[in-house]
């Protein structure tokens, strides 16, 4: 529960942590749809590959359904091109203006809360946070997951996905604000239960049957559950390290990262998995009511357990 008048208690900001997942990301973007009907101020996001995506298509200003329409109705086959560097899946251009249709030329500056995304820079093999300077490179270093996308070079740098190194970024989101919320859309995979890796419509629903059938996915899939399992483990070993005050798992187990047509059922399990955390969320925004409210109702129930001894009493 909310205060009732702002004098009660100082709403306190979240900053929220979102790791990269693809499609899985609209949950992020479901998230985000609760805390704002809940009227929970978010300060500062920091994410990475679709994640930084989503953090900065929120922060320009675009609605949380918008950014799951926008994942929606994104096409694997209107955006893939043949990498003429042959260093990736995909090659650049076509991503890149898809992309500008929703980021044209604005800059972090255009950004109405601080943002931050990560990326790896592959010749000092180190991370880097990328929070000024163009969105377009920004959001295509952190989304260029190795062999899928090539890198991105930024002067003397060339950027790949930041999760590689860091996929879910508790520890920068810490030193972004006191109050972290943690979006992991990872974490939810069954080995034992199918993940749905590509958009099962139009035409790539028959080129992925097709495929199947071949048994020519079977690399591909094999490859994404091993990069699910590495990743899940890098990321319960860095919150051992940096646990999240609020740790948010959507059930998205079955989107896989090219599920663009799945991204309807990631948004409304990361609004489910939000609303069922959204006590921790109010405690962690209003510190301070939420503890004089429970301070209340624990002396409301005294007085009836008294009055009820009474009563039994015959007193």
């Amino acid at each position: 529960m909310k205060p009732s008048s702002p004098h009660l208690s100082k709403a306190q900001p979240l900053t929220l942590a979102f790791s990269g997942g693809g499609a899985k990301c609209a949950a992020q973007a479901g998230v985000l749809s609760v805390l704002e009907e809940a009227r929970l101020p978010v300060g500062a996001i920091v994410g990475l590959s679709a994640g930084g995506l989503v953090a900065v298509l929120y922060g320009l200003g675009y609605a949380p359904a918008a950014i799951r329409d926008y994942i929606a109705n994104t096409s694997l086959l209107e955006v893939w091109e043949f990498d003429a560097t042959q260093r990736a899946i995909f090659g650049p251009e076509k991503i890149r203006a898809r992309l500008r249709t929703v980021v044209g030329d604005k800059t972090f500056a255009d950004l109405r809360l601080p943002v931050t995304v990560l990326a790896v820079d592959m010749n000092s093999e180190r991370e880097v946070r990328l929070n000024s300077g163009r969105l377009e490179d920004a959001v295509m270093a952190t989304m260029a997951l190795p062999t899928f996308f090539t890198p991105v070079t930024l002067g003397a740098m060339r950027l790949v996905d930041g999760g590689v190194f860091n996929p879910l970024p508790v520890d920068v989101a810490r030193e972004m604000g006191q109050r972290v919320v943690a979006v992991d859309v990872v974490h939810d995979h069954s080995p034992t239960e199918p993940t749905q890796i590509f958009e099962a419509r139009g035409p790539m629903r028959y080129a992925t049957a097709v495929g199947r059938r071949l048994r020519l996915t079977e690399i591909v899939e094999s490859a994404y559950q091993m990069g699910v399992v590495i990743t899940n483990h890098m990321i319960e070993h860095n919150l051992r390290d940096n646990p999240a005050d609020v740790l948010i798992r959507p059930a998205v187990g079955k989107v896989g990262l090219f599920a663009f047509d799945l991204a309807g059922t990631a948004y409304e399990m990361g609004r489910a998995a939000a609303q069922a955390a959204l006590p921790q969320l109010e405690a962690l925004v209003y510190p301070k009511t939420t503890s004089r409210l429970a301070a209340a109702w624990k002396r409301a129930a005294a007085v009836i357990r008294r009055q009820r001894a009474r009563q039994a009493t015959g007193r």
